[in-house]
């Protein structure tokens, strides 16, 4: 409970920033979403839509109590509500970033425990070097290099866009977001078993004759599940906000590629409505994180 009261405090008060931000840009923000030739009925729509002739209190009043009841107000470019192009474009990251998730936690927790069980050694080095590479290299250039070898070297797999669920069209963008985390849970999985195969109820567990993969897997893995948990779950939480890199080089049509859109688009409603979207999402990641810390170390 204590938990989720910080998180609704953190909600409103992120709420407040991204609102104020907003209005704090120069130049009016009716004639910047209106455009250059608009009218000055069509400014004063989007001025009356958007309470600009109310004060700044008033305003944010106003808006919170709108997102209280789920409204996050109407697309200036698309006339939709901005909840509904949220909803409409979310399956889709979901779907995104559950896969590569998957494959980085798969990848992150198996590469790990082979760098910490040949710590020192030629494999160990590999695998460093190998996470090294992968969370140095931007996101940009991974997306690049993997459809330039993929799609263009090979012409195994399409260079962008989505159909249905065929999955040739995920598995570039799946890796290329995945590339950072897999980075991250190896070394976190390394460092962590590590730790654990040097504790005396290690060596006293080998001194019962258990087998080596017996002792890694059942009694020095599991104590690692903290750690490595924080980092999957806080990542799944900023995939699920949308990858605009990677979202928008493969045209994947995800919450980041329509936060690109609406920045384009200077439409300020739907901007503010997946900032906070993404807001709740993260700290809803968090507050699972500490449920599940508790009870795995209880």
């Amino acid at each position: 409970m204590k938990r989720i009261i910080y998180a609704i405090a953190v909600l409103l008060g992120a709420v407040f920033f991204i609102h104020s931000l907003v209005y704090l840009v120069p130049g009016d923000p009716a004639q910047m979403m209106a455009g250059e030739y608009a009218s000055a009925s069509d400014i004063s729509h989007i001025r009356t839509e958007l309470d600009l002739d109310r004060s700044f209190l008033a305003r944010y009043a106003i808006y919170v109590s709108r997102l209280a009841r789920m409204d996050m107000g109407t697309s200036i470019s698309s006339g939709q509500p901005v909840s509904k192009l949220i909803m409409d474009c979310f399956p889709a990251t979901l779907l995104l970033a559950s896969l590569s998730m998957l494959i980085a936690s798969l990848s992150g927790i198996i590469f790990g425990v082979m760098a910490a069980l040949s710590r020192g050694r030629f494999l160990d080095r590999s695998i460093l070097a190998f996470s090294s590479l992968l969370i140095s290299t931007p996101a940009f250039v991974t997306c690049i290099l993997l459809s330039f070898v993929f799609s263009y070297l090979l012409g195994i797999l399409p260079p962008s866009g989505k159909q249905g669920l065929d999955p040739r069209y995920i598995i570039m963008p799946a890796f290329a977001l995945s590339s950072r985390s897999i980075a991250l849970i190896i070394r976190v999985t390394r460092n962590e078993m590590l730790s654990i195969l040097n504790a005396q109820y290690i060596t006293a567990v080998r001194a019962f004759g258990f087998r080596e993969r017996t002792v890694v897997w059942k009694f020095a893995f599991k104590n690692i599940h903290v750690p490595v948990a924080a980092v999957i779950i806080l990542d799944l939480g900023s995939y699920l906000g949308g990858a605009v890199v990677t979202e928008m080089v493969y045209s994947w049509p995800g919450i980041g590629r329509l936060l690109m859109s609406a920045i384009q688009k200077r439409d300020i409603p739907l901007m503010q409505g997946i900032i906070i979207f993404n807001t709740v999402i993260f700290v809803c990641a968090g507050i699972f994180l500490d449920f599940l810390q508790s009870r795995l170390s209880a």
